[in-house]
């Protein structure tokens, strides 16, 4: 590989962390322009990439962890319901609509 022959070429850099861009691996592109940043550290280009690449996994991670707690919510709903007998509690649209999402 390039970079192990010349760690100091900058557009291999680049072009790796396109890839990995293209292949929504967001930690590691984000790695690469920091590396070129630092043989480069006056690239624009690479700054607006790496700050681009920066928003898009925030808003990734941010997206998963809004979904991870709309499902644990719906299952501590379900647990205490089980947990209280009480299942009058859901009326039949919530219940539709818990079977749609596979609750």
């Amino acid at each position: 590989m390039a970079i192990e022959l010349d760690p100091k070429y900058a557009k291999a850099y680049y072009r790796r962390a396109t890839c990995y861009l293209q292949t929504l691996q967001y930690k590691q592109a984000i790695a690469d322009f920091r590396r070129l940043l630092a043989l480069e550290p006056q690239n624009q280009l690479v700054r607006t990439q790496l700050d681009s690449t920066q928003k898009i996994l925030r808003k990734a991670e941010f997206e998963k962890a809004i979904e991870v707690e709309d499902e644990s919510s719906a299952a501590d709903r379900c647990y205490q319901i089980i947990a209280e007998g009480n299942f009058e509690a859901l009326s039949l649209p919530e219940l539709s609509s818990q079977r749609r999402r596979g609750l």
